[in-house]
C-alpha cells in the first residue's frame, strides 16, 4: 500500500511541473484525518486571492469509519480580467478516505479523495472535477491540543465558459468555452484548542493564488 501511495504521490508532483493549473478557490480546509462516524463538523472562512476574495462555510460528516464528506458553499467576488469584479455563488464538495494513520504506527496521516468545485458570476462560470491526496502530521502541544501541519496535491480537470473574452485587439462578447487539467498545492496548519474547535489557515499555490482562514467546529 505504501509503494502505491508513494507512486500516485510521485505522480502527481510530475504532473504539477507539466500543467499549468487554472484557479479554484474553496480549498481543503481539513487535514488528512477524517471524522469518526456520525461525528459533523461546521466552518467559516474568509478567502484572499490575487484578484477576489470569498466568504463561505463548510459542513463535514464522517459517514463511516475513515470516510468523510464536506459540502463548502459560499459569495465569491472575481475579477474574470477586464477590470470590473463581480459577485457570484461559489459552492463544491469532496469525499476522502483516510488510510494511513500516524497513531497506528504509520509514518504520517495520509488519505485520497475526490471533489468537484463551482463557480458562477456573470459572464464567466468554471466546473472542475477531480482527485487529490492530502498528508498531515499532528503535533500534540497540551492536554487535548495539538497542530497538525498538512499539505494537498489536487488533479483536476476543469471548464471554463465567458460570455466576454480576449480577441487580440480587446475584449469581445460571445461565448467561449474552454476545458483544461490543472494541478495545484495547497498548504496549511489546522491549530485545535479544544476537542471541538479549530483554528486553520490554507496557503493555496495554484494560477490564482490566496490565502484562506477560518474556524471548524465540531457541533456533534
Amino acid at each position: 500500500m505504501r509503494i502505491i501511495c508513494s507512486i500516485v504521490v510521485m505522480g502527481i508532483i510530475i504532473l504539477l511541473l507539466t500543467f499549468s493549473a487554472s484557479a479554484q478557490f474553496l480549498g481543503q480546509l481539513s487535514t488528512a484525518q477524517t471524522l469518526p462516524k456520525g461525528e459533523t463538523m461546521l466552518g467559516a472562512y474568509l478567502g484572499v486571492y490575487d484578484n477576489a476574495f470569498s466568504l463561505f462555510g463548510q459542513l463535514r460528516h464522517g459517514m463511516v469509519r475513515y470516510l468523510d464528506f464536506g459540502l463548502k458553499v459560499g459569495i465569491l467576488n472575481l475579477d474574470p480580467g477586464y477590470g470590473e469584479g463581480k459577485t457570484g455563488l461559489v459552492f463544491g464538495g469532496d469525499v476522502k478516505y483516510w488510510f494511513m494513520e500516524q497513531k497506528a504506527n504509520d509514518p504520517l496521516d495520509l488519505s485520497l479523495g475526490g471533489g468537484m468545485e463551482f463557480l458562477k458570476i456573470a459572464d464567466y462560470s468554471l466546473f472542475a472535477l477531480g482527485g487529490n491526496a492530502i498528508a498531515s502530521y499532528e503535533f500534540e502541544y497540551g492536554r487535548q491540543k495539538s497542530v497538525t501541519p498538512y499539505g494537498r496535491l489536487n488533479l483536476r480537470w476543469e471548464r471554463a465558459n465567458l460570455k466576454r473574452f480576449w480577441r487580440g485587439w480587446g475584449w469581445e462578447e460571445g461565448d467561449w468555452t474552454d476545458d483544461d487539467v490543472g494541478v495545484a498545492l495547497s498548504l496549511g496548519a489546522d491549530l485545535k484548542l479544544s476537542p471541538d474547535f479549530s483554528i486553520i489557515g490554507e496557503l493555496e499555490i495554484d494560477d490564482n493564488v490566496g490565502f484562506v482562514a477560518g474556524v471548524n467546529y465540531k457541533i456533534f
